[in-house]
C-alpha cells in the first residue's frame, strides 16, 4: 500500500479537540502508519459518535519510502526557531535536500490546521519505537495539559526535554502554544509496538473526550496493556544527561542495554575513538543507540522528587 503524507481523517463535524497523530518523522519507525491505519479503518467501518477531528500524518515520507532513519539530516532535531523561520521564508520550489521539504510541507500542513481548523485545543501525539527493547514511555512538553494526557496513559512519562535536546516537534508545538507529547512505544520491529500506539490513540481520544469509552473497540484491554507496562518503573522522571554522537565517532553501545536498567555512576556504558564512555552519574538508562543512524547515543533519567 501506497504511504502518502495524509494516513487518515475523521470527524462527525461536531465542535471539540483536534488530536494530531503524527507517524514516522524517522522514517525506519513506521508502527505508528499501522497503528493508524487500524483506528482509521474502524472509524470508518462503524461511524461512532465523536466530537473534534482526529489526523493521521506521516512525518518523513522520503525517508519511509527508502526505509531509512533520515535521508540528510534528523527530521526531528530541525523544528528550531532560526530553522522554522528560515524554511518559512523559502518557497518549497527552492529546497533541494529532503529533510527540509519534509519539514517545509508538515509546516504548510501544521498552519493550516491551525488557522482554518474549526477544532480546538490542538494537541499532537508523536510516534516513535526504539533500537533497544524494553521500554514504553511518554515524552512530554512544557504544556501541563500534555502532561495530564500523557499520564493517562499508564506508562513512565518523561519530562525535561528542553533541557536535554533541541529542535524537535514538540519544542515547535510549545511554540505555537499548543499541547504535545511524544510515545516512544517499544522496539522497531516489535509486533507489539504497533498494539501499543493503538492503545494509546484511543486512550488518548477518550481522555479528552472525542469519544466515548463504549465505543472504543476492546477499550479494557487497551487500557491494562499499557498500565502493566508501567508496572515497577517510576511514573513520572527526568532527562538529566545526553550523550551526542556523530557519525565520525565510531559510537558503540556495550550490548545488552534496556530501557530503564539501572546504572551506576562510573559504569561503562559505551566506547568511540576516543576509548570507554562511562556514566556521569547513577538514573537509568534510556533510548541507547543500537543502530547506525542518530545523533543520541543514550540518555539517562532520574525519577523526580514527590
Amino acid at each position: 500500500m501506497e504511504i502518502e503524507r495524509i494516513i487518515g481523517r475523521y470527524s462527525n463535524r461536531k465542535k471539540g479537540p483536534l488530536f494530531i497523530a503524527l507517524a514516522a518523522i524517522h522514517g525506519n519507525e513506521q508502527a505508528g502508519i499501522h497503528a493508524l491505519r487500524r483506528v482509521f479503518s474502524h472509524l470508518e467501518a462503524h461511524n461512532p459518535a465523536f466530537i473534534g477531528e482526529i489526523a493521521g500524518i506521516t512525518g518523513n515520507l522520503q525517508a519511509v519510502r527508502s526505509g531509512r532513519r533520515f535521508m540528510d539530516m534528523d527530521l526531528n532535531r530541525q523544528w528550531y526557531p532560526e530553522k522554522v523561520e528560515r524554511l518559512s521564508n523559502t518557497r518549497r520550489a527552492e529546497l533541494e535536500l529532503p529533510e527540509e521539504i519534509e519539514q517545509k510541507e508538515l509546516m504548510i500542513l501544521f498552519e493550516r490546521l491551525k488557522k482554518h481548523t474549526p477544532y480546538n485545543p490542538i494537541i499532537l501525539i508523536d510516534f516513535h519505537t526504539t533500537s533497544a527493547s524494553g521500554g514504553t514511555f511518554a515524552i512530554c512538553n512544557e504544556n501541563q495539559h500534555s502532561l495530564n494526557i500523557a499520564k493517562n496513559l499508564g506508562v513512565p512519562v518523561i519530562t525535561g526535554i528542553e533541557g536535554t535536546v533541541s529542535g524537535t516537534t514538540l519544542h515547535y508545538f510549545r511554540d505555537l502554544g499548543l499541547c504535545a507529547f511524544g510515545f516512544e512505544a517499544g522496539q522497531h520491529d516489535e509486533l507489539a509496538s504497533i498494539d501499543r500506539m493503538e492503545a494509546a490513540v484511543w486512550l488518548s481520544l477518550e481522555r479528552i473526550g472525542c469519544i466515548k469509552r463504549e465505543d472504543i473497540p476492546e477499550f479494557d484491554k487497551h487500557h491494562r496493556a499499557l498500565h502493566k507496562l508501567g508496572e515497577g518503573i517510576p511514573g513520572v522522571v527526568s532527562f538529566s544527561y545526553r550523550h551526542p554522537v556523530k557519525s565520525e565517532d565510531a559510537f558503540e553501545m556495550k550490548p545488552g542495554y534496556r530501557n530503564f536498567q539501572p546504572i551506576a555512576e562510573g559504569e561503562v556504558l559505551a566506547n568511540d575513538k576516543s576509548g570507554p564512555i562511562a556514566a556521569r552519574k547513577d538514573g537509568m538508562i534510556l533510548m541507547p543507540l543500537y543502530q547506525k543512524q542518530g545523533e543520541d547515543g543514550f540518555f539517562i533519567v532520574t525519577e523526580l522528587a514527590n
